[in-house]
């Protein structure tokens, strides 16, 4: 059964705040556009649908990009989508939510031309692994740097996503302003008071970390990941961590 917003606003809202378990962290994602949504930030238009069978759902939202999250879900609910919804009607669009619905969504529709921009693995632990502070210092990020740790912010997203979305400055200064007044940001300095890297908490995760090139291999990163993780285990009782899946492959390639 098809439900959307359009024709059925009360019962799709339900379901989504409801059944859909927005809250959860694998969720994310969708729970920060449906904030910009309500903010007015951004816009949901109709071809927005929720596909429910039984204890089976489907859910794509149309917005800026489309949405793809399910549960349980069955690849027969697709001829029932296709009633409402020609994913070959989008160009130049990008697709996010869960990546085996969204792979399979691909071959119902027979789309061949794609790309994969950004593969993620989410995963959560109590248990963080304790390394020596030495001859470093972390502390929470302060004002007076804002502008190197804006810099730092625009190599982070030309270097993670190989120069495909890059940002204005002016952007990355307010993202390190907020995070500055919220106690959101640790930065590691050397024994000459060099800022080599930077950490971000988004409670309950780890939101993005950094180190300068010519800082790199000194395991700055495991440093940071493992100070900043303890913050919210002691909060939380556990911490969650989001991985881009080509680069964890990456690393255990080395490590083999």
């Amino acid at each position: 059964m098809n439900i959307t917003p359009k024709e059925n606003p009360e019962e799709f809202n339900r379901f989504l705040f409801e059944k859909v378990g927005v809250e959860l962290f694998q969720n994310k994602f969708l729970l920060d556009y449906l904030k910009k949504v309500q903010s007015g930030e951004q816009r949901l238009y109709d071809a927005s649908l929720l596909n429910t069978n039984n204890d089976s759902w489907i859910l794509i939202l149309h917005g800026k990009m489309l949405l793809v999250y399910g549960e349980n879900w069955k690849t027969e609910q697709f001829s029932e989508i296709n009633e409402i919804f020609n994913l070959n009607a989008y160009t130049n669009y990008l697709l996010t939510g869960n990546s085996e619905l969204i792979y399979g969504l691909i071959k119902f529709y027979k789309i061949e031309n794609h790309t994969i921009q950004k593969e993620r693995i989410f995963y959560k632990t109590k248990n963080i692994k304790n390394f020596d502070i030495k001859n470093v210092s972390i502390a929470l990020g302060k004002m007076k740097n804002a502008k190197e740790l804006s810099e730092m912010l625009q190599n982070y997203y030309h270097d993670e996503y190989n120069g495909q979305n890059d940002k204005p400055i002016e952007e990355m200064f307010k993202r390190i302003f907020d995070l500055v007044q919220t106690n959101s940001i640790y930065v590691l300095k050397n024994s000459n008071d060099e800022i080599c890297s930077f950490c971000t908490i988004i409670n309950p995760d780890i939101g993005i970390l950094f180190t300068k090139s010519k800082f790199r291999r000194n395991g700055f990163g495991a440093l940071m990941m493992s100070f900043c993780s303890k913050i919210l285990v002691e909060e939380n009782g556990e911490v969650f961590v989001t991985t881009d899946k080509k680069k964890l492959h990456q690393t255990l390639s080395v490590k083999r």
